[in-house]
């Protein structure tokens, strides 16, 4: 291999992030198991804003020691619901790349809740510290560890070695998962936030049924975009890891021949 091959190998970039194909992937998932997928996160999200307003209406005049409490018990089972949701999502998209199934039961009794809420929190404890510091830092954090649920399920880590692996997967490709991941995470909790809060009896029925459709389909879609981004990356890994033979051209007349490309 000639000195203007060696450098041309060196500027080859790794294997892309093909957007069309992941979303694609993803739509085929939702199509294909939409009944259960949307029951199952509907319900979620119906029993998690159920509890917030309950809180917010029940206990917005009780004791400083009951609304504690409720606010408390709310924050629990919305990382609950948030967990199991991810985790059932996880286990419909690893379905459909052949390396496991997605049965309710199965998911409560598998689940590696304690992995998954560990690294839910120190998610939020990073990403709070780093948007208080310079905004910036936050920002980058929540790219870093974008995929950090989906990771832990799908090669049964522990949450700080989950953290780790998903810096390690995002980085080679930074920006195109801040496009694919990242900003529709983003847009999705802007979406929920600016959902309007139910006034009066009638007011509460109607936003409870609404939000937890409008929040019960995009936490599926979001879910199930993160799950296919994060198989994406690590078979992107692979394949940086271990290249394809590269066909070097021999002198005319001749069909070529492979070389490994070098490390």
């Amino acid at each position: 291999m000639t000195a203007r091959q060696r450098r041309g190998s060196r500027r080859q970039p790794g294997p892309a992030l093909p957007a069309r194909s992941i979303a694609a992937a993803v739509l085929r998932t939702g199509r294909r198991h939409a009944a259960k997928i949307l029951v199952v996160a509907i319900t979620v999200s119906l029993v998690i804003i159920a509890v917030e307003i309950a809180v917010d209406h029940l206990l917005s005049h009780a004791g400083l020691a009951a609304a504690l409490s409720g606010a408390l018990g709310s924050s629990v089972i919305s990382l609950f619901g948030a967990v199991f949701l991810a985790g059932f999502l996880s286990r419909m998209v690893s379905a459909e790349h052949g390396t496991g199934e997605a049965r309710l039961g199965d998911v409560l009794r598998t689940l590696p809740w304690g992995a998954l809420i560990a690294a839910d929190l120190l998610v939020a404890l990073i990403v709070v510290l780093g948007l208080v510091l310079l905004i910036i830092p936050g920002l980058i954090a929540i790219n870093l560890l974008v995929v950090v649920g989906p990771v832990i399920e799908i090669e049964d880590r522990r949450a700080w070695a989950g953290l780790r692996r998903s810096a390690h997967l995002v980085r080679p490709y930074f920006w195109k998962v801040a496009l694919l991941g990242t900003l529709p995470v983003v847009a999705a909790s802007g979406l929920e936030a600016a959902l309007p809060d139910p006034e009066g009896r009638s007011g509460i029925v109607t936003a409870l049924i609404a939000r937890s459709v409008v929040e019960g389909v995009l936490e599926a879609l979001v879910g199930l975009l993160l799950v296919e981004l994060c198989y994406r990356l690590i078979a992107a890994e692979r394949a940086r890891a271990n290249p394809p033979p590269r066909l070097v051209p021999g002198r005319a007349g001749d069909a070529g021949r492979c070389l490994p490309c070098p490390a």
